[in-house]
């Protein structure tokens, strides 16, 4: 079913990185989840208003707050694919993560409104009104949000899209809601046992807990998380595979949205290749990166001098040391400078992200260990934090 409406409806889409697919598939969804939205909500207010049922009425609120949230998925989308303008040159894709943002606040807030009346239904009970019809509705209800989820969901992993993944979670947390209160009816049918504001109650804490769990990860986007590591190893391979690459470092990779990602780094070439021919090396890997990945890059060169032994066994040493004061440190632009009185070796020291360590009490570290080597080396250290 899924790929059928794909096929139908989206033209390439296979093609998950174009921003034009990205778009209709958001399009696309978003609009098949507002017509059955709508259609639920109009069928369980029916049912909840002849059951007398707290926990289905507050199923179709939240159904109603999914169009809400669907509404926002599709401006999101339309809004993402706009071209760059002169106040925003990096494009709008953030907009998709603004828009998954705003889902999660309609889910919490349908959440806490679900769980305060269930609240006030355990303080003060009513009367359930049986009828096979209600049964018969909230298993087409159920039915219907699992399909939801499920396209939702294959649809979001498609275009990796949090937006989409999250209505898909939603879908999902309705179905569950709408089975509590399916449960409730038929419970109170067999036993004359009326559990259905703690039905309504257990499933709105858990929604509001998946409310939760949306917010942080699309929040986590927002604010820039680490990038995936098997698409920075795929990248580092492509860029090594590349005979005159002698080293990358500094990779940055900055995300303004899906298919909107820029990425800066450094690559160590032969001081001894022609400079135009290194240069030429380098704007192919640009344009290999920007057509594999779709990743509009920037690549620094940095020549090192491979026939100055001297380096070549220093730097070896300097690493070594380094990595003795941690395994995880590593070492980058190293060079050395000669002098009469003094040789500076010049380098930059790569540490994790998260490490606290304070930077001069390391470069006094590792001064303190080269100068075990030879007094007359002096460490010129600039400490940098990985960001990938």
């Amino acid at each position: 079913m899924f790929e059928l409406i794909c096929k139908t409806f989206i033209r390439n889409y296979e093609d998950h990185e174009d921003s034009e697919v990205r778009q209709r598939y958001g399009v696309v969804f978003s609009l098949l989840s507002i017509f059955c939205n709508i259609v639920m909500v109009i069928m369980k207010l029916i049912v909840s208003f002849l059951s007398n049922s707290i926990s289905i009425r507050a199923d179709a609120l939240n159904n109603l707050s999914d169009v809400g949230s669907n509404l926002a998925a599709l401006f999101g989308f339309r809004l993402a694919n706009k071209h760059p303008d002169s106040d925003h040159p990096y494009g709008h894709g953030r907009m998709e993560y603004v828009s998954g943002m705003i889902v999660s606040f309609l889910i919490l807030l349908v959440a806490f409104e679900a769980i305060r009346e269930a609240i006030a239904k355990i303080i003060t009970p009513n009367e359930l009104n049986f009828s096979y019809g209600a049964i018969v509705a909230l298993i087409i209800s159920i039915g219907i949000k699992l399909f939801m989820a499920y396209i939702n969901n294959k649809a979001g992993d498609s275009i990796s899209s949090e937006t989409l993944k999250a209505a898909g979670q939603d879908s999902a947390n309705d179905a569950l809601m709408t089975l509590a209160s399916l449960l409730s009816l038929i419970i109170y049918r067999l036993f004359h046992l009326n559990i259905d504001a703690y039905a309504g109650l257990a499933v709105s804490l858990f929604v509001f807990k998946a409310g939760i769990e949306i917010f942080r990860n699309v929040l986590d986007t927002i604010l820039g998380k680490a990038p995936d590591k098997e698409l920075i190893r795929q990248i580092e391979s492509d860029i090594m595979a590349h005979e005159g690459i002698l080293g990358i470092h500094d990779l940055l990779l900055h995300d303004y949205g899906p298919s909107h990602q820029f990425m800066s780094l450094h690559a160590e070439v032969d001081a001894s290749i022609p400079v135009l021919e290194s240069h030429d090396m380098i704007d192919n890997i640009e344009n290999e990166i920007l057509n594999k990945y779709r990743i509009l890059t920037t690549i620094h060169m940095d020549p090192i001098d491979t026939r100055d032994e001297l380096a070549a066994v220093l730097k070896q040493q300097v690493k070594d040391i380094v990595t003795q004061i941690d395994s995880a440190y590593n070492i980058h632009d190293f060079r050395i400078v000669r002098g009469n009185t003094h040789t500076n070796l010049v380098f930059d020291v790569l540490i994790p992200a998260s490490d606290k360590i304070s930077h001069e009490e390391l470069k006094k570290k590792i001064s303190a260990e080269v100068a075990k080597i030879d007094k007359s080396y002096i460490c010129v250290i600039q400490i940098d934090h990985s960001f990938v």
